[in-house]
């Protein structure tokens, strides 16, 4: 059974370190991966970086698709991802597991082409539109230790600043210490 890893909140140093490279043949992420895929739908996520639970690697799990009606769990592991092209643009509301209820509209490329690696190891060269672009893009600037908030405008991060301070409040000495957090399945 796969375990529930704890989530990172706003204010928690991880969250803004840039990850490291993967290693395929490491056995941890045997282990690892499904418990990072379990944490993602138990959050009720749609994708969730490594180092949002405290792991210092770059992998992403993404599912942007579900939840929606009819839609089954199909999650994608994206092991060392790079975005190679951004183009057009789209303005839409983004949220995230480690800044819970904090909403916010947020601009991003429209189409991207960008590659990763397979839990095989094999590299794949993929591109992706409109939301689940959104979804990548969002997940990817995790890796780089990059937060929604840091693309939205300097108004709307004035109107957030008192959640984010709250929210910081909730993490001490890179532990989060958020109530709600809990580490068991």
């Amino acid at each position: 059974m796969p375990k529930l890893l704890p989530i990172r909140i706003y204010g928690d140093a991880m969250l803004r370190k840039k990850s490291k490279e993967v290693d395929i043949d490491d056995p941890y992420l045997k282990i690892y991966i499904p418990n990072l895929i379990h944490t993602m739908y138990a959050r009720d996520g749609v994708g969730l970086a490594s180092n949002q639970v405290g792991v210092e690697l770059r992998i992403i799990a993404i599912d942007p698709w579900w939840g929606l009606e009819e839609h089954k769990k199909n999650p994608r592991v994206l092991i060392n991802p790079e975005i190679h092209h951004r183009e057009g643009a789209q303005v839409s509301e983004e949220g995230c597991l480690s800044l819970p209820d904090i909403f916010a509209k947020v601009p991003r490329a429209m189409k991207i082409c960008y590659s990763y690696q397979d839990q095989a190891g094999k590299r794949i060269e993929a591109e992706a539109e409109g939301y689940e672009a959104v979804v990548i893009q969002h997940e990817y600037d995790h890796l780089n230790g990059v937060l929604f908030t840091d693309h939205v405008s300097t108004l709307t991060k004035l109107m957030l600043k008192r959640k984010l301070k709250d929210l910081e409040a909730k993490a001490r000495d890179g532990v989060n210490i958020a109530d709600d957090i809990d580490t068991e399945p």
